[in-house]
């Protein structure tokens, strides 16, 4: 006889109020839908709560990893799924995260994003790894990390790598681009002034020119025209000025995870 698991979908959240329905649109599949809101001044969380979602504020920005381990305090299911706001979960994916919580025998699964630039659907950036979403409750010891966190498992990794895309609207519009060039950018710095790496301009075009090159050429992404170049562009960018930000910012400032 085939046990049923239950899934819960986390989000975090800040002043998400023109993405959030969307995607809560797209989780209303799982069991308990969580937002962990970071401090909003926008209507993101009356829009959650009329969508269904229990949302819990924590104010207190440490990063995301400290946001996600407090997702995990309110969870009362046995799957999780963390969901950004930009992301959108196709049915297609929906259908292949309840098979999947409902087998029960994984406690990771991998997601691969269909990216779109500025209204744009991104040509090319073929992932093939996967990123970490779905995990069972039972075997996560909780996140680690300033930006691009890492789960920590306490059992030996049993993965699925799911193979609808999530949609992902990465980059909405130049000024929210940029706010996220900061925030990655100053995120990677904490973490890098703290390593014996070589810091400053120089070390940034080192490795921000190949990281162009890279995405623009070898990825494909000349493919998705002048949206294509300005994606390759602002990652390049976001490599640049971590090295810059870990060599030349200092003080309360430089060491202080940002929201935005």
């Amino acid at each position: 006889m085939q046990t049923l698991h239950s899934l819960c979908i986390a989000i975090l959240a800040l002043n998400e109020a023109s993405t959030i329905s969307n995607c809560l649109n797209s989780a209303q599949f799982a069991d308990q839908i969580l937002v962990i809101d970071s401090g909003s001044t926008d209507p993101t969380t009356s829009i959650a709560e009329s969508l269904g979602a229990e949302v819990y504020h924590h104010p207190d920005w440490q990063g995301f990893a400290i946001q996600r381990n407090r997702a995990l305090n309110y969870c009362k299911c046995d799957y999780i799924f963390f969901l950004d706001c930009d992301e959108v979960i196709p049915q297609k994916l929906a259908d292949e995260i309840r098979v999947a919580v409902g087998q029960g025998t994984i406690n990771r699964g991998l997601i691969r994003w269909e990216d779109y630039v500025f209204g744009k659907r991104l040509h090319g950036i073929h992932q093939t790894k996967g990123i970490a979403r779905l995990f069972k409750l039972s075997d996560l010891a909780g996140f680690e990390g300033q930006v691009h966190e890492g789960a920590i498992l306490r059992a030996a990794p049993q993965t699925l790598l799911f193979q609808t895309r999530l949609i992902h609207h990465s980059r909405r519009s130049i000024h929210q681009s940029l706010l996220k060039l900061a925030q990655y950018s100053q995120l990677a710095a904490i973490k890098l002034r703290n390593s014996k790496s070589h810091l400053g301009v120089a070390t940034g075009l080192i490795h921000a020119v190949p990281r162009f090159l890279n995405l623009y050429f070898v990825k494909l992404s000349f493919l998705s025209g002048a949206e294509g170049f300005l994606y390759s562009l602002l990652v390049a960018l976001e490599v640049f000025f971590k090295y810059c930000a870990a060599h030349y910012d200092s003080g309360p400032e430089a060491s202080t995870p940002v929201r935005r």
